[in-house]
């Protein structure tokens, strides 16, 4: 914190987590020991995604603003932190304009953080609730669906954080497939099949 003197200690918006705000915006969401939210700005995201996509540790939401960065070891706290900077920057660059409010991170949408959050704020970048012509924003609309429909599904038999970390790890693996119509889909039932229980013995 030191380091950062226009950060303040907050709990996330989302409701799951503590959150670092710049101004007044919270820019950073801490989910656990192991997985961090960092609002970059869709802009941004677009002009560095070439290094961000050739992280393992990274997950882009597209057109968000915010980026998922799983913290499996030392390098990844690294890249949090030049990371944080950064966002610190482009934070500080938009208060004088007429943007709106960052929007809300991805657990933000969830089934479950409705209870905390009934009505997300609209993003500064952000995607709204309802799809739009642009296929990029359908696509995430229709993922936002399958993870709640999932978290609904599997409430009591898994954490959130493990059906989030499972519908992510699936996604990521048709990031550079072309044709996306059936991707949700395909999420979904991978999903599905990998969050059922053993059965005993």
């Amino acid at each position: 914190m030191s380091g950062w003197p226009a950060l303040r200690l907050c709990r996330a918006d989302c409701g799951f987590g503590r959150a670092f705000a710049c101004g007044g915006d919270q820019i950073l969401h801490l989910h656990g020991r192991d997985l961090a939210e960092l609002y970059l700005t869709w802009p941004l995201i677009w002009r560095m995604r070439r290094p961000l996509m050739d992280c393992a540790s990274v997950r882009i939401r597209p057109g968000s603003g915010w980026v998922r960065i799983w913290l499996g070891g030392d390098d990844d706290i690294a890249l949090l932190i030049s990371l944080v900077s950064v966002a610190i920057k482009a934070d500080l660059a938009t208060i004088d304009t007429v943007q709106p409010r960052v929007g809300a991170c991805s657990l933000g949408y969830s089934h479950l953080a409705e209870q905390f959050m009934p009505q997300p704020p609209p993003g500064r970048g952000g995607l709204s609730m309802t799809p739009s012509g642009n296929p990029i924003e359908r696509e995430e609309h229709v993922m936002r669906e399958v993870t709640d429909r999932l978290l609904r599904s599997f409430a009591g038999r898994r954490r959130p954080e493990q059906v989030t970390q499972a519908v992510d790890a699936i996604y990521r693996r048709f990031d550079n497939r072309p044709i996306r119509d059936f991707v949700p889909v395909l999420v979904e039932r991978l999903a599905r099949e990998q969050l059922v229980p053993d059965p005993p013995g």
